[in-house]
């Protein structure tokens, strides 16, 4: 499918809209993303084929969270997320860009894991989090040791969080309000972005609205 012709990668799509819909089974999804997909992109682009017929759709709604392996294909179709990554300078694109920006696809399949999963297998819940004074403050744990995820919410009220034994790095993506952190009062608000030492206690207030923080951290 990645190295099939353009005329081709779009005669399939044609093909598959001729079917009915109840020959796709559960996945009835499928003839309703190629019109969406050809337009968000192009229907001469491979990443429409791969993703509609071997990959699992999700819809997430606000606070869930997934878990992508090392070398585990995936694509962001629409809506904002936070993504976290271990360090890594090897990103592979294949599909749903410009194919100018494509690499290799002999790379790319030599690359990928071919580990069939069901959708749910992906999902990651989000554990209290025993440094949150209040609660108010949630983790996401990804099977690796190279970071967790904090997500902090408050309507109103104060969250206090104890020092974690590594750095830190957080984003604040909807609301305003202050943070106390190693005796000074720092200003949030939406797209506000802090680095936090190791070892340094951090108290969140929220001023307006709903206040929201996710923390990536390592200890």
């Amino acid at each position: 499918m990645l190295t099939d012709s353009e005329s081709s990668i779009a005669e399939v799509q044609s093909e598959l809209l001729k079917l009915p819909k109840d020959s796709f089974g559960d996945l009835t999804y499928i003839p309703s993303m190629i019109p969406r997909l050809q337009e968000q992109y192009d229907k001469t682009d491979p990443g429409i084929l791969i993703a509609l017929l071997t990959m699992n759709f999700l819809t997430l709604p606000p606070s869930s969270a997934i878990y992508i392996p090392a070398d585990g294909v995936h694509a962001y179709l629409s809506g904002s997320i936070i993504e976290c990554m271990a360090r890594s300078n090897n990103v592979l694109n294949t599909g749903f860009c410009p194919a100018a920006d494509r690499n290799s696809a002999d790379l790319f399949v030599n690359t990928m894991i071919y580990d069939p999963h069901k959708s749910q297998d992906c999902m990651l819940e989000n554990e209290k989090w025993d440094k949150s004074a209040s609660g108010k403050s949630k983790v996401f744990r990804p099977p690796l040791s190279e970071f967790a995820v904090a997500w902090t919410v408050l309507e109103g009220g104060k969250e206090k969080v104890q020092s974690v034994g590594g750095p830190s790095v957080l984003i604040v993506t909807e609301g305003k309000g202050s943070m106390q952190a190693d005796g000074k009062t720092h200003e949030l608000s939406k797209g506000y972005i802090f680095f936090v030492g190791q070892g340094v206690e951090v108290e969140f207030e929220a001023s307006e609205g709903k206040l929201e923080v996710y923390r990536a951290f390592v200890e």
